[in-house]
């Protein structure tokens, strides 16, 4: 029975989407322009560049790092939204984000955040911007951890 609700309530809100948006957001002054396919395809495959689960004291969470070496063709901004919706909607947990950069001139018009509030509606995404250039490479060379060795050439040269 509520599969029939549900069926008629699709038909309505699409076939008469300019009323329902203004019913919906509290703004009569609304112009529908199109409504979009919202069928979503399986075949098309996104694949996170590191996702991991991780304990905290007080909670399991994801940490997920993408790594670009230049400047993405997509806005980065829009990419992370896109990589949380579906990892939050899938594993149902939080997920900390950061976009790890390795050129020295990539990332710098990275924001580190996506967000818009309107009409009783808010999202806010936000997400580390590390840009290996700003790291003293040094400092990781002297700790001494094997797995971040690698990084060194890319960062700031050690000032003496």
């Amino acid at each position: 029975m509520s599969q029939h609700y549900d069926n008629v309530t699709k038909y309505v809100t699409t076939e008469y989407a300019e009323p329902f948006a203004g019913l919906i957001l509290g703004y009569k002054d609304v112009r529908v322009l199109e409504n979009l396919s919202t069928e979503q395809v399986t075949l098309k495959s996104r694949e996170t560049d590191c996702t991991i689960k991780v304990e905290f004291p007080d909670q399991v969470a994801i940490l997920h790092n993408e790594v670009q070496a230049y400047d993405s063709q997509e806005p980065m901004p829009f990419r992370i939204a896109g990589y949380n919706g579906f990892l939050i909607r899938e594993y149902q947990l939080n997920v900390y984000s950061s976009v790890l950069y390795l050129h020295p001139q990539a990332g710098k018009n990275d924001p580190g955040f996506y967000e818009y509030s309107r009409y009783g509606c808010e999202y806010r995404l936000k997400y580390r911007v590390i840009r290996l250039i700003d790291i003293e490479g040094q400092s990781i060379l002297e700790a001494k951890v094997p797995g971040l060795l690698p990084l060194t050439p890319l960062m700031k040269p050690h000032q003496a």
